[in-house]
């Protein structure tokens, strides 16, 4: 039976690949889905004479459309058509829609401290709440980041076999800013300068600088940061602040730990004999209390140091202020105007001594006593243990006394060394 071919104009949606009308049917044949569908719509007039599936077939070669059919579905088609059901928009060829390519992203492999991180236990399942500081410290040369290329996307296919382009993955758009710097190839991200990383607006940086614009309390934890810090407000007690490049504290500082490669400026602290500072730059304060501290360059005090106990490698220098209290050791002189008080505590002050050479020695003597005081009890209780003959005692108790001169006789030889090595350290010190 021949067909006759009637070609109409595009409908909403579709567009009309061809209609075909007989005595037996009318069957009309469109595009859908920017060409990535072929639908069939037929009304069958006489059922004796549906289509057959190589009729339609043949059909679909004559516009092209082979690669795309689906075989299963013209059999279900014409088999649905042959017992009157007359099915519409049924799909019989298919392309292949285009995978589009992915865009390239960022990956930073360090906190930057915008991150949400859950507080970590310890041990016991305590949290430390104090222990907030979410961002990372980073060296020279660290690895702070990977930059991943664009995935490139696959061409697609309309149901004549026309292909289809994907989109394109787009490159990500990671700007480089102060302090890092790119991999030979382009793919990871290096931190050229201590400190921390910002990533804003695509911009990425190391920041040499860590501002705190109020105080350091439970919002804020304990700092520590390779680079300079500087806190606008007060340091509350019992937070600790530790920096490689220098601190500045505007403020008032509790009992606290300070401590810092660089120089250290703070306006006051109350240490409650808890407080420590310790620096390997200038020290500037206006008043300090019950504060120890440790410095390797010199120490000025604007106003007033009372209960402290002050060790400088330089000089210590309080040429306006009053001391009362504590101790003073400074290695290059000591300028104070007021020393002491009639009613205060005893205030002694040395000048020409380098505190850690004291210190140390000081530590060599201690541990020396304390070694030999250990290796004279071990020894002792060596002795009764030994007194006692082992092949009399049950075997539970002969084991464990066994165990125990094992023990014994271990820690007695390890000390022996430490009290030597001790000894030999103090010798030295004698012979300088």
């Amino acid at each position: 039976m021949a067909a006759s071919k009637t070609q109409q104009g595009v409908d909403i949606g579709a567009k009309l690949i061809g209609e075909f009308i007989n005595d037996a049917y009318t069957l009309r044949i469109e595009a859908h889905n920017n060409q990535l569908e072929c639908r069939a719509n037929i009304t069958v007039h006489n059922t004796a004479n549906s289509i057959p599936p190589a009729e339609l077939i043949s059909i679909l070669r004559n516009h092209d459309i082979t690669e795309t059919v689906d075989l299963e579905q013209i059999a279900i088609f014409c088999t649905e058509a042959a017992l009157g059901e007359d099915p519409q928009q049924f799909i019989i060829a298919k392309g292949e829609e285009p995978v589009h390519g992915k865009d390239g992203w960022f990956e930073l492999v360090v906190t930057t401290g915008k991150e949400e991180t859950a507080l970590a236990e310890d041990e016991s399942g305590r949290v430390d709440f104090k222990s907030l500081q979410t961002f990372s410290n980073v060296v020279p040369e660290q690895h702070i980041g990977n930059i991943h290329p664009p995935v490139a996307g696959e061409p697609g296919t309309t149901i004549t076999g026309e292909v289809i382009p994907p989109l394109e993955g787009k490159p990500s758009h990671i700007i480089s800013g102060n302090g890092v710097e790119l991999s030979e190839d382009g793919s990871q991200v290096i931190a050229d300068r201590a400190g921390r990383v910002i990533f804003d607006n695509n911009v990425l940086s190391v920041a040499e600088e860590f501002v705190v614009n109020g105080d350091v309390d439970l919002s804020v934890g304990h700092i520590h940061f390779n680079g300079f810090v500087d806190i606008k407000g007060d340091v509350l007690d019992d937070f600790n602040i530790s920096a490689t490049k220098g601190i500045n504290i505007t403020g008032a500082v509790g009992a606290c730990q300070i401590s810092s490669d660089g120089p250290v400026t703070i306006g006051t602290m109350a240490g409650r004999e808890t407080g420590t500072i310790i620096c390997n730059g200038i020290l500037q304060a206006r008043y300090l209390n019950q504060v120890r501290v440790e410095c390797r360059a010199d120490v000025n005090i604007s106003h007033e140091l009372r209960n402290s106990v002050i060790k400088s490698t330089g000089s210590i220098n309080i040429p306006s202020g009053l001391v009362t209290g504590g101790e003073i050791i400074a290695l290059e002189g000591v300028e104070i105007k007021i020393l002491g008080a009639q009613a205060g505590a005893k205030t002694y002050v040395t000048s020409g001594v380098y505190f850690p050479e004291t210190d140390r020695l000081q530590y060599l003597r201690s541990q020396l006593k304390s070694s030999v005081d250990q290796l004279e009890k071990i020894g002792s209780i060596l002795s009764t243990l030994n007194k006692k003959p082992l092949e009399t005692q049950r075997n539970a108790l002969r084991e464990a006394t066994e165990l125990r001169i094992e023990i014994l006789t271990q820690r007695h030889a390890n000390l022996n060394c430490e009290r030597e090595e001790l000894a030999k350290e103090l010798l030295n010190f004698a012979i300088d």
